[in-house]
């Protein structure tokens, strides 16, 4: 009766692992629009290998009526409010920062923290502790990080390999996954995706290139740039960045989106055709249209271009790529404020090559 008992808990206890396994809840509101969008289409994939994974995640406000509509038949997408409190947080903090998290019980995933030291291209002794303490820390569980052997791969499997509990995943199976998914993604993408009511297009975007020329970094597209390559294409902004004013002002055709991120597909297919930096409205795009080239400055092209993308990539040309993304109003670690490729002919001219005659 006893031994009956006690293999009757066991296969309860069992049961309840199983089922803890099979769920898994996630914070990723911090980080930039396109690391949540590779996120969503990352985890979108492992729903897809493994459909019995049990996928909540909670993002920001702005991104939520379109993960919804194109990944909701998969992903339970969070609201803030009502929502318990999410133990497994993605980070951009560093171990000092994280230390009050862990110990009240929260867990951390960080895909970037290799990924920086290797851009930095060198690696001194701070680099090396950093290494190790996110060794221990991944080895418990405290803050997850990828292998750094997938560093040079598509950050969407970064951002979900880095999480312990899907590294059963491997790339060949992943990028498999994602070609499966890209033209149900296309199709939701160019049917009734939700915009802002405040959306309106020119008359003659059909016949002009719009170009989003934005980024926290040195991939943002120069005034002087634009004025002296590209005068006569539409510059898309969001609607309170203070550079649609400025290019405004200097002579430039502007166009604004709104809160919605479908807006930035929209006015893309209004287009004749689209440029974007290697910025959050890139990552959209990659998955909405074919018709549309993408500029590289400062990271991987192999990290930051979906393999399902089938436009044209106009590479960075300049010896000190990739680097460290930094905040475009200080220096970079060359001592530039402007990236060396919007001063390179070579790179000018292929962005140009680019466009439809």
């Amino acid at each position: 009766m006893t031994l009956l008992l006690t293999r009757n808990y066991t296969r309860g206890v069992s049961a309840k692992r199983m089922r803890e396994k099979e769920n898994l809840t996630i914070d990723s509101t911090v980080g930039g629009g396109g690391d949540i969008w590779m996120r969503l289409v990352g985890l979108y994939a492992v729903s897809g290998i493994k459909p019995n994974l049990k996928i909540e995640i909670l993002i920001p406000g702005f991104l939520r009526n379109l993960a919804r509509y194109t990944f909701g038949d998969r992903l339970n997408i969070l609201d803030e409010a009502g929502q318990n409190e999410i133990k497994l947080c993605y980070t951009v903090m560093g171990i000092r920062h994280l230390l009050p998290g862990i110990i009240s019980g929260k867990r951390f995933i960080s895909p970037y923290q290799r990924a920086v030291i290797k851009d930095k291209k060198t690696t001194g002794p701070k680099d090396v502790f950093n290494i190790l303490i996110y060794q221990i820390t991944d080895l418990f569980g405290w803050v997850q990080v990828p292998a750094a052997k997938w560093i040079p791969y598509y950050q969407g499997f970064l951002e979900v390999i880095a999480i312990k509990q899907l590294r059963w995943l491997n790339y060949e199976q992943f990028a498999h996954q994602l070609e499966k998914d890209a033209p149900l993604i296309y199709s939701k993408l160019n049917a009734d995706i939700p915009l802002s009511p405040e959306l309106s297009f020119p008359e003659d975007l059909k016949d002009n290139v719009v170009i989003f020329p934005t980024g926290t970094s040195r991939q943002f597209i120069p005034l002087e740039w634009a004025k002296e390559n590209l005068p006569n294409a539409y510059y898309a902004f969001f609607h309170k960045d203070p550079s649609l004013v400025e290019f405004k002002s200097k002579g430039l055709k502007t166009v604004a989106f709104y809160k919605e991120a479908g807006d930035i597909i929209a006015l893309s297919k209004k287009a004749g055709w689209t440029l974007s930096t290697d910025s959050f409205p890139s990552h959209l795009l990659q998955y909405a249209t074919d018709k549309c080239a993408i500029t590289i400055t400062e990271v991987l092209r192999s990290r930051i271009i979906s393999p399902v993308f089938k436009g044209k990539v106009i590479d960075s040309v300049v010896a000190c790529h990739p680097c460290l993304h930094l905040n475009r109003t200080v220096p970079c670690a060359a001592g530039y404020m402007e990236c060396l490729n919007w001063k390179n002919k070579v790179y000018t001219q292929n962005i140009v090559n680019s466009l439809p005659q």
